[in-house]
């Protein structure tokens, strides 16, 4: 059992995305790097999260969920995989508009993908979705469809609605409700601020850059990090939503010596990928210590196997 905060850092900063090769996003959808590994190979011993409910924005989002069968496999070191039931969380946008019917069709489609995958290579890359959905007032929608991905790798696509007209908001009219002059100052200083939580002892962050007391320099992971401030990565057309408080929130991407990988987070830093947001709908993953008997830590919390 680790801290939330803790782990995805450690985790996507320090360990196990050496494998992970991302794209820059597109038109509000990141796009994560194939992975050769049948995501079958990787238990869920998932349940539905309940926490969400009730959310206002339940009334413009159906919940849908549809299952897909993987049927069992010898892997490459021989071990025998037994048969899988995965789980799709799947968002339908009720509101009547052009924009609307547009994102689910991309989202219908994105699941008919996974469903000719399986039927043809009895495996997929995606182990199954999520999604987030805030409202702000009856005035916005903020959607974040969330696929997962291999290797602890999301793709995330983001969607932003006005209510009444049912078309789409742009970052700019995001930026004005949240009170923002700068989405790239604002992107910089809460991803600093999500650097410098108490429960990350990875890095340090001062004026974007990595701070190092013994005054050496920067080896290639703490060098990478630097590279998560740029422009590359934060801008004015980086993937943002809003909170249900009407605060701005952002997902983007990060680079460390050991790969790429995506934080979800709003304008103080705190992590927004989390069992216990309300707004989330998906699943919640058992930790593997506790299959293995460890207790772990006592008091923290459990993290989710698939964030980035």
């Amino acid at each position: 059992m680790k801290k939330i905060l803790a782990a995805v850092l450690s985790l996507a900063m320090a360990l196990s995305l050496a494998s992970c090769n991302k794209k820059p996003a597109e038109s509000g959808t990141v796009t994560s790097g194939a992975s050769s590994a049948p995501i079958a190979s990787k238990k869920q011993n998932s349940t539905h999260a309940t926490t969400q409910h009730p959310n206002p924005a339940d009334k413009y989002v159906k919940h849908k969920i549809e299952k897909i069968t993987i049927p069992g496999f010898t892997d490459d070191d021989g071990e025998q995989i037994e048969e899988e039931e995965v789980e799709f969380h799947l968002p339908e946008v009720l509101i009547k508009s052009t924009y609307a019917d547009s994102i689910n069709k991309e989202i219908s489609k994105a699941f008919d993908g996974y469903k000719a995958e399986f039927k043809k290579d009895g495996a997929t890359d995606c182990g199954g979705s999520e999604y987030i959905a805030y409202l702000v007032k009856d005035e916005i929608l903020s959607l974040v469809f969330i696929e997962l991905g291999p290797n602890d790798t999301n793709d995330y696509h983001v969607y932003n609605i006005d209510i009444k007209t049912g078309e789409k908001v742009d970052n700019a009219r995001i930026a004005k409700y949240a009170g923002v002059s700068s989405i790239r100052k604002a992107a910089m200083d809460a991803l600093a601020a999500l650097y410098n939580t108490d429960e990350n002892e990875n890095f340090k962050i001062k004026d974007y850059k990595v701070v190092k007391d013994n005054g050496e320099p920067l080896d290639e992971e703490e060098r990478a990090v630097e590279k998560s401030f740029s422009e590359k990565y934060l801008n004015d057309n980086m993937m943002v939503g809003l909170t249900d408080e009407g605060k701005i929130f952002f997902i983007s991407e990060a680079e460390t010596g050991a790969g790429a990988f995506f934080l979800m987070y709003d304008e103080k830093g705190k992590f927004l990928y989390d069992e216990d947001n309300p707004c989330r709908v998906g699943y919640i993953y058992e930790d593997d210590d506790e299959e293995d008997g460890d207790e772990g830590d006592e008091g923290d919390e459990d993290l989710p196997d698939d964030e980035d």
